[in-house]
């Protein structure tokens, strides 16, 4: 009995139809490995671009100026504050110097340390960051109440604080904070504005929202330091940022040895970052495709019982002309047909899980990876769909009439 195609495709689904709960459970492993290949490269395609949006709001022409390698053999030095890194530690003479670099716009030093903020019965560990007056314009900030300290504040030492938007909704709620005051160290600041919402992370590994601005002398006081282990500067435009990164080197070269500091434009920081992600994101979809592999073996399991338990049907088929070829395909296709209904789900799966996860985690799926988590999946059903195949294909017709 010879059957077309579309009749070797209608028995692979009756097959499916008469074993739904058999079915379904072959293909779980499948639609767990395509769903968890899709999900951890949209978390990490999403994480990407979320970074790489951050960095975009500070502006093209900002450099960024680090004590030692920061970024050694593609992995980030990162600590509880900015004093974790290694390496040379700026002075005031050489932000001033630093400053006079022809194509230089803006260059704002900061110092953090961690500690706990209070006002009234509340109180919050949260990064101190000492900077100067002209910080929100190297980084692009804006105000959402009040101001930001001025250079009169700075040079004098004012007890004047700056808070994040975070701390401010931690600590105030909806009140305003602008003219109270919070308590650090046991001194007491005045609040005089807000920073706007920015999102993000700091390199000390807390949010950006989640700081309280101080003039740096202030701060300079409370850690006993008295340079800076990180500066941040502004080009007058993009075109210049080559030119004023070289001239900054020359100049931090009469001081420092070469590595002794870091030089950096959000270009090669995104560079390095997307890099470090990459191979992570590849990693993490590598491990994940092991469970396609098991839902493989799954599938190659289960053909195997379903030659078994039709041995008398591949025989009756035989005698009436069917060829080895037929047999073949009939089973190849229903282990295809396995697969790529896996496949089918899991790609919906994991699209229902992004749309889910994105409000508090940046995820965003691509067609290139639910093509090749759809891709492997068909061909995983091919792969183990063979040994099968080939043994229903070899069963002899008399034998197969004659097995109880």
């Amino acid at each position: 009995m010879k059957l077309t195609k579309l009749g070797f495709l209608k028995v692979a689904l009756d097959q499916l139809q008469r074993n739904k709960l058999r079915s379904f459970l072959t293909m779980l492993g499948i639609i767990i490995g395509v769903s968890s290949v899709i999900l951890l490269i949209s978390i990490g395609n999403g994480l990407k671009f979320y970074i790489e949006n951050q960095f975009e709001s500070l502006g093209s022409n900002t450099i960024f100026v680090m004590p030692g390698q920061v970024f050694e053999k593609g992995q980030y030095r990162s600590g509880s504050d900015f004093s974790a890194f290694s390496g040379a530690k700026f002075t005031e003479g050489d932000v001033e110097n630093l400053s006079k670099i022809k194509g230089m716009a803006e260059v704002s030093p900061a110092v953090g340390k961690s500690l706990v903020v209070n006002f009234k019965d509340k109180e919050l560990l949260t990064e101190v960051f000492g900077a100067s007056a002209n910080f929100p314009e190297t980084r692009q900030m804006k105000m959402a109440q009040g101001k930001f300290f001025t250079k009169a504040e700075v040079k004098r030492g004012a007890k004047v604080a700056v808070l994040g938007y975070q701390v401010w909704e931690d600590l105030f709620g909806d009140s305003e904070p602008v003219g109270k005051k919070i308590s650090l160290e046991g001194d007491k600041y005045r609040i005089i504005g807000v920073v706007e919402k920015i999102g993000g992370l700091a390199a000390s590994g807390g949010g950006l929202d989640s700081r309280v601005y101080l003039p740096y002398t202030i701060l300079f006081k409370l850690t006993g330091e008295k340079k800076f282990p990180f500066l941040i500067m502004a080009a007058e435009s993009q075109e210049a940022i080559e030119e004023v990164e070289e001239k900054i080197e020359n100049l931090l070269l009469k001081k420092y040895k070469e590595e002794e500091f870091s030089i950096m434009d959000q270009t090669e920081i995104l560079g390095v970052i997307g890099n470090i992600l990459g191979a992570l994101t590849i990693g993490l979809a590598g491990i994940a495709a092991i469970s396609l592999i098991v839902g493989g073996v799954g599938i190659m399991n289960i053909m195997f019982v379903s030659v078994t338990e039709r041995i008398k049907e591949i025989g009756l088929r035989k005698a009436v002309g069917a060829t080895a070829g037929d047999i073949l395909w009939q089973f190849l296709l229903e282990s295809v047909v396995l697969s790529l209904s896996g496949g089918a789900i899991g790609v919906a799966f994991s699209f229902l899980i992004t749309l889910v996860i994105s409000g508090v985690f940046p995820a965003r799926i691509t067609g290139w990876s639910v093509a090749l988590a759809f891709g492997v999946s068909s061909l995983i059903g091919i792969v183990f769909g063979v040994a099968p195949a080939k043994r229903a294909a070899r069963l002899s017709p008399l034998e197969a009439l004659r097995y109880e």
